[in-house]
């Protein structure tokens, strides 16, 4: 299982309760704002989800498959 990155630097799960419900009874502004911030925070996640993989299968590439040995081989 991987990690957080927040949570790898400040040692604790960030808690995102951030929905529309909540801002309801506040501004235009609020609410605007809080949409832009739940927007940002779906892109950030799809781009962590895709570098991950990236990531996943740049290792899985290089990942030494063992020794190149044959049998008779002096080691």
């Amino acid at each position: 299982m991987g990690t957080l990155p927040f949570k790898a630097n400040y040692g604790y799960k960030p808690i995102i309760s951030l929905t529309l419900w909540q801002v309801m009874k506040t501004s235009k502004t609020a609410k605007e704002r809080a949409e832009i911030l739940i927007n940002l925070y779906k892109n950030l996640y799809k781009t962590v989800k895709l570098v991950q993989e990236r990531i996943r299968k740049y290792y899985n590439l290089k990942k030494s498959k063992g020794l190149d040995l044959k049998e008779g081989d002096k080691v």
